[in-house]
């Protein structure tokens, strides 16, 4: 079972049928609203984005670049969520670089060869990105590219 499908089994049907431009688009949709919802600012993530957005994939080299970085942000966060049980940090400073390490994620993922995964696996993570379980803003996003 895909991680979306526990979000929204609706939207994993409405992609399966979807052509793959469409899905490229929901991809590419779920990488940006991840990336400004969660502040990311970084030179590799805005050249990796451009390379999406203009050829839909990220080369091998271009992907291990981006998935060094998600890596990195996901050792921040860790190290900050222990801060946080000690006391010395928030926990909204853990939460802030979870959601960047999942917004770079997406990018990764909206990067893969295979249209349906990425639209998939991009959604997932850009959906992690939100706190809560109001995920109407990038599902509104979402069923627009998609209709």
């Amino acid at each position: 079972m895909l991680g979306l499908e526990l979000l929204s089994p609706d939207l994993v049907t409405r992609l399966r049928h979807a052509s793959s431009a469409r899905q490229r688009a929901a991809s590419l949709v779920a990488a940006e609203f991840a990336i400004s919802h969660a502040q990311v600012e970084h030179r590799l993530v805005a050249k990796a984005l451009e390379k999406v957005r203009t050829t839909g994939i990220l080369t091998d080299e271009e992907n291990a670049e981006v998935e060094v970085l998600a890596a990195r942000l996901d050792e921040e966060y860790f190290e900050l969520q222990e801060a946080a049980e000690q006391g010395i940090a928030s926990a909204d400073e853990y939460l802030r670089m979870f959601a960047k390490a999942r917004a770079v994620t997406a990018l990764s993922f909206a990067g893969n060869e295979d249209a349906f995964r990425a639209a998939t696996e991009s959604i997932y993570e850009a959906a992690a990105t939100i706190r809560g379980d109001d995920k109407g803003e990038l599902f509104a996003l979402l069923e627009s590219v998609l209709a």
